[in-house]
């Protein structure tokens, strides 16, 4: 686990359904607060309860939102509002994170841009504006097969986890 920055940093939180692909995303400069993280948690919430699909489809059913280990979710559970059919789950750390290597190799491709010489005081501010890009250009990688693959993925883990086996 690599130690968390001093700097100012960049969020990237996605909503994302085996049903719809991405739902909703949202960027954030600095550290997301646990309590916009729990408000965000609670959007997303209305938003799925209030679904066609949702209703259609998925009536009495319970709305399973899946979290990573960043530090922000790590009081979510106590945070949001509280329903009879929400359940919360965590990611194993470690977990890989795709659009963090689509946005990578964006990055490798403005290696230019990276190391130009800037006058003082703007090298973080223009860094963070090619981050910003590299996540918007990529954002859309998290399409429906991507999403699928991901949850394929999480089954596996769940069976392993009562096997009592590592995930690999």
């Amino acid at each position: 686990m690599l130690p968390r920055s001093k700097r100012a940093n960049f969020q990237i939180q996605c909503v994302v359904s085996s049903e719809a692909g991405l739902v909703r995303y949202r960027f954030e400069r600095g550290s997301i607060q646990m309590n916009e993280n729990a408000a965000f948690v609670d959007e997303i919430y209305e938003k799925v309860k209030s679904c066609p699909n949702f209703d259609e489809h998925f009536r009495g059913k319970e709305v399973i939102i899946v979290l990573d280990n960043a530090p922000a979710h790590s009081q979510t559970e106590e945070r949001v509002t509280d329903h009879d059919d929400l359940v919360l789950l965590r990611l194993a750390p470690y977990s890989r994170i795709v659009l963090k290597v689509k946005i990578k190799g964006d990055l490798a491709l403005s290696r230019e841009e990276l190391v130009a010489a800037r006058p003082h005081g703007q090298l973080t501010a223009v860094r963070m504006e090619i981050l910003q890009r590299g996540a918007r250009l990529n954002i859309n990688c998290m399409d429906l097969r991507l999403v699928n693959k991901m949850a394929l993925r999480c089954q596996h883990a769940v069976a392993a986890a009562e096997r009592m086996k590592d995930v690999q």
